[in-house]
């Protein structure tokens, strides 16, 4: 069993990954990208195959700001029966993205990105993927160092700080505890 995404990744699409492969004793590929920080799209539609069970996606790349051409992804994963999930923390707050266009099977970003508050995310999925598989956390300030090989995770207790934190709910939690 195979995990597959590509060399333009946040960490927060490269933890819970290499997390779930070491569960399942599963391996995470990593489609190339090119010098100019495009995915090679050949490379990405050769590793498609059976064994990959998912592939997970940047829509657009945090570092570089490359728009990958998601919805081509897509389609080129379905044809394989492989789900597929977008990262759109970057793209979400810079252009319109409609879900079922793409036929995203799932799709998601941190609420903070859309001036939203903290702590918040959202995960657009279709209703049969979700309702078959459990609840997963992790990322955020709970890593000390990312590789595609390994991560490394924080001390106590920033191992269990998955995300941004939740800043106004911790400023209210406190203004309720003085009055």
């Amino acid at each position: 069993m195979k995990c597959l995404s590509t060399g333009l990744e946040h960490h927060s699409n490269i933890v819970p990954w290499q997390m779930l492969c070491e569960e399942k004793g599963a391996k995470l590929r990593v489609a190339p990208i090119n010098a100019i920080g495009e995915v090679l799209l050949d490379e990405f539609a050769g590793m498609l195959s059976g064994k990959i069970k998912i592939a997970a996606i940047s829509h657009v790349s945090n570092a570089l700001g490359t728009v990958n051409p998601v919805k081509q992804m897509i389609q080129m994963a379905h044809q394989h029966g492989i789900p597929v999930l977008v990262d759109g923390a970057q793209a979400v707050p810079h252009m319109r993205v409609d879900v079922r266009d793409l036929d995203a099977d799932f799709y998601a970003f941190s609420a903070h990105k859309v001036f939203g508050p903290t702590g918040l995310g959202i995960l657009y999925g279709k209703t049969r993927l979700l309702g078959s598989m459990p609840p997963y956390q992790g990322g955020g300030d709970m890593i000390k160092s990312v590789t595609f090989e390994k991560t490394i995770f924080n001390d106590i207790p920033y191992k269990f700080e998955a995300g941004t934190p939740h800043i106004a709910g911790a400023i209210g939690l406190a203004r309720q505890s003085i009055t």
